[in-house]
């Protein structure tokens, strides 16, 4: 059985690739932010997945602490913060907080292909991190997506009104009492960590219709 959170929590990277357009059931993310539930082991490899990244973010700790800065990892990082009325929350965990002088970056580890929801992903973090993180308060906070062949940086004045007014489309879907529809496909599906005994519309097959044969052409 699934069980209704007190405070839908909504995490920073289902919001970031709401925004990006990289998710086709938008009910998937609606249902992980108000509900707890037993969760199904999907495709993904979290074993490989973890070891790739644990290399790249030590990679990172080393050159960011022999520049001098003060580095706090993962864990350290984490925040949540209350919207309006305290009917939802957003949170999140940025791999890797680095601070010298006045000056705070926060950076996230990306191992696998590049995505649109990575830029989203940092510029929540420029958004949050300064209102709801001890060490980021009173700084100037940038942003920086480390890839395994590129650093990538992201200002602060990029989190413009646009983007604002995205952020806040996107809380407004999630947090809704009234579930967007199921949009099911055997892509998304099989890699989604909700079963069939939550979700009727579930697709575990792939379906042959797509690619059968016709005399049109």
């Amino acid at each position: 059985m699934h069980e209704q959170k007190a405070i839908p929590s909504i995490w920073v990277t289902w919001l970031s690739r709401l925004i990006a357009d990289e998710i086709q059931c938008v009910w998937s993310v609606w249902f992980r932010t108000h509900f707890k539930y037993e969760k199904l082991n999907t495709n993904f490899d979290s074993a490989a997945w973890n070891a790739n990244h644990r290399i790249l973010v030590n990679r990172r700790i080393n050159i960011l602490e022999a520049e001098g800065y003060t580095v706090y990892v993962e864990g350290e990082n984490r925040f949540e913060v209350l919207g309006r009325d305290h009917l939802v929350k957003v949170a999140g965990k940025p791999d890797i907080i680095a601070i010298k002088d006045n000056y705070a970056w926060v950076e996230d580890c990306k191992t696998g292909q590049r995505k649109n929801s990575d830029f989203y992903q940092i510029l929540i973090y420029l958004l949050l991190l300064p209102i709801s993180l001890a060490p980021c308060q009173g700084l100037s906070v940038q942003g920086r997506l480390i890839y395994r062949d590129e650093v990538v940086e992201i200002l602060a004045v990029q989190v413009n009104d646009d983007f604002r007014a995205q952020f806040r489309a996107a809380i407004a879907i999630l947090s809704n009492t009234t579930p967007p529809r199921k949009v099911p496909s055997f892509q998304e599906c099989r890699f989604c960590d909700i079963s069939a005994q939550y979700c009727s519309a579930r697709v575990d097959t792939y379906s042959t219709q797509a690619s059968s044969e016709h005399d049109l052409f």
